[in-house]
């Protein structure tokens, strides 16, 4: 091993390797001349093909079941509606069949997803205007992994939502359909679909042909499971140990010639967990303390915290899909291909107070830099703020010409309420409404109903859910291949923003695309907002208990369980005709006799009254005030109290309303939430 010396920090290399003489492998072959379903699934597992122009260039969008009522714009641009919306209701061969989808010209399905995976109502498939469905099965057969042609590699229930991975071909047009029979159907769905240009000559789906397709289907299914970039038979593994001091700048060693980074990974060395969340050692602040920042031929393109680019953050949260793997040992590994014409240059910037070791490797070798060939491009941002109202956050707004291939999504939510119901909106190529519009935050990243358990697809994941509920850091990756996004002009991408509670979360993303050189880069690092947010130590966390589900008794009025969407579980306790000085008592179980902090989550509205709250004989806080002139939420902070082993009690005593409220007096409890002390 060979140690190199020059101004600044330290740098180790082994392996060094030099490419000039090396004939440039060829980029991947034009693109077929009939599209059909075998090369849309090759399609699936190339990374070639992901970093060059498309051939034919097609314009990806979705049919989805998103609220109409967001054409209106204003606080209906938020409407969450998002389910039972169709294209128009008709009646075929004596059936009442809802439009999912009425696509015309040459194209392809790309994705289909559902929050109704266990529906039982016939979907039918009318391809190139044909009468007859050429495809009809149950909805939830196209999700059960069992129906073919489909495997569980291509069609599966990821948490509780419905997932189709896998391409279907159209020539001429394709109308997709639910039948309704008995009961309205609500049917929540997204269907992404590509649209070639005229003169494309696509074969159509055609299921009795499936024997045609099943070795590339193999192929690639066997791709899902251990993806490997096809790195040119030339290409070698360059290591480098960097020693960065703090406020330094360390890069690795220069990559030049026409060439390709087909794989590349980081490890940062002595890193430990412990209860001191500042803690520079613990992976969460030593991987977000490095910026990366990566320039092909002259150009930034990437700039990103170092841990955030491998698709889950903060810290160490092991995973492996399609693009990136984060081992349990802090190994982080990207196989998103990086081509570039002259050199590329990687730079890590330490921006914590210590210094760190970190080891790099970056397997590289030859590739024509063809016409059509993009860079990779990746930008962080990140946004502290209260949650209501609801709004929109700017992902990405590029110009020139590309195509999205990824997104992650992180949310470090100091509340346990479900944070996910906002939708993404893309606008492609200056058009006025998206032509993405999403029906969910977690419906895109492919699950439904705020499911609070990790998962791991090969395009979608979520690596961190901290937990209670759905609470702490949670997040999320996904991946767009099939149906990546292409632009000519531009592309903008919008998440909506929108939170069950009132509260202030964070919310973090990285956004990845490739792009035409000489198109505009990345925005800066924010270096200011670097810090991972603090919520506590989740393992002194109980779960929380549900308020409806609390035994209790009151001296006046009544208490029960209500419906109502905003709390956890839809549900709350409500006491309704209380007076002054009447009392309501709950009983909490604690499992252990400790010091623990007291949190309740309580209902506002304009006809709910003012209470004083008591934890086991003991006043919490002099009066809470449930007057809103809306429906509204305050998490009250009771204190720290010494709890019995078993039953401990929360009492609310009636006092005099808040003038303005409106006559009620009412009580809404929606959980208790202990944390040990």
């Amino acid at each position: 091993m060979n140690r190199i010396r020059r101004d600044g920090p330290a740098i180790w290399l082994s392996g060094v390797f030099f490419l000039a003489a090396v004939p440039a492998a060829a980029a991947k072959a034009p693109a077929p001349t009939v599209i059909t379903v075998r090369s849309l699934l090759k399609e699936m597992a190339d990374f070639e093909i992901l970093a060059q122009r498309p051939r034919p260039f097609f314009k990806q969008a979705m049919a989805s079941s998103y609220s109409r009522e967001s054409h209106k714009g204003g606080e209906a641009w938020f409407d969450n509606r998002d389910v039972g919306q169709y294209e128009r209701t008709e009646m075929n061969a004596g059936r009442k069949e809802h439009v999912l989808a009425d696509l015309r010209g040459p194209g392809a399905i790309t994705r289909f997803w559902s929050a109704n995976p266990d529906l039982a109502n016939a979907v039918r498939f009318y391809f190139d205007g044909e009468a007859r469905p050429r495809l009809e099965i149950p909805l939830s057969s196209l999700f059960t992994g069992r129906t073919p042609p489909w495997g569980p590699e291509f069609s599966y229930i990821s948490g509780t939502g419905g997932n189709l991975y896998y391409p279907i071909p159209f020539g001429a047009a394709l109308k997709i359909t639910i039948e309704e029979k008995d009961r309205p159907v609500r049917l929540y769905y997204e269907i992404g679909h590509r649209a070639y240009p005229e003169g494309t000559v696509v074969e159509t789906y055609d299921p009795s042909r499936a024997s045609n397709w099943a070795g590339a289907q193999a192929e690639t299914a066997r791709d899902f499971s251990h993806p490997k970039p096809a790195a040119a038979p030339a290409a070698k593994l360059q290591s480098a140990r960097l020693i960065i001091e703090p406020g330094k700048t360390a890069e690795f060693p220069g990559l030049k010639g026409e060439q390709a980074v087909y794989e590349w990974s980081a490890r940062i060395l002595e890193t430990h967990e412990s209860r001191n969340w500042s803690d520079p050692k613990r992976p969460h602040n030593a991987w977000r303390n490095l910026i990366l920042d990566i320039d092909f031929d002259g150009q930034r393109s990437i700039s990103v915290p170092l841990g955030d680019f491998f698709g889950s953050a903060p810290g160490v949260n092991p995973y492996e899909n399609f693009f990136f793997a984060v081992a349990a040992g802090g190994t982080m590994t990207s196989r998103l291909l990086m081509p570039f014409k002259k050199e590329m240059r990687l730079r890590l910037t330490n921006t914590g107070p210590i210094a760190y070791s970190i080891e790099l490797k970056v397997l590289a070798g030859p590739r024509l830099f063809t016409e059509g060939a993009y860079h990779l491009r990746a930008q962080w941002g990140t946004l502290t703020r209260d949650s209501w109202p609801f709004f929109d956050v700017n992902f990405l707004d590029a110009k020139g010409e590309g195509k999205v291939v990824g997104t992650v999504y992180q949310i470090a939510n100091p509340t346990l309420i479900w944070w996910g119901e906002g939708d993404q909106k893309i606008f492609v190529d200056g058009e006025p409404f998206p032509s993405t519009f999403g029906t969910g935050t977690e419906d895109d990243y492919g699950f439904a109903y705020g499911d609070n358990h990790p998962f791991v697809r090969p395009f979608h994941a979520q690596t961190r859910v901290d937990g209670p509920w759905s609470g702490g850091h949670i997040s999320l990756n996904r991946w767009y291949v099939l149906d990546a996004l292409p632009y000519r002009s531009g592309l903008r991408f919008d998440e909506e923003m929108w939170h069950w509670m009132p509260c202030r979360p964070t919310w973090t993303h990285v956004i990845y695309w490739y792009a035409a050189p000489g198109t505009p880069g990345p925005r800066a690092v924010d270096r200011t907002k670097l810090a991972p947010r603090d919520l506590g130590i989740r393992e002194d966390m109980l779960e929380p208990l549900e308020g409806e589900a609390l035994g209790h008794e009151e001296t006046g009025g009544a208490a029960k369980k209500e419906r109502l969407a905003n709390c956890s579980g839809a549900e709350h306790l409500v006491w309704r005709g209380a007076k002054p000085s009447d009392r309501l008592t709950v009983h909490f179980p604690v499992p252990t006799a400790g010091r623990y902090s007291i949190e309740i989550n309580l209902c506002m509205s304009p006809d709910y009254g003012r209470y004083r709250l008591l934890v086991n004989g003991r006043r919490a806080l002099p009066s809470v005030d449930g007057y809103s002139p809306k429906l509204f939420w305050q998490q009250a902070r009771l204190g720290v109290f010494n709890l019995l082993q078993g039953d401990n009690v929360l009492t609310a005593e009636t006092l005099e309303p808040n003038g303005a409220a409106k006559p009620g007096n009412l009580f809404g409890l929606d959980y208790v939430f202990l944390i040990k002390k």
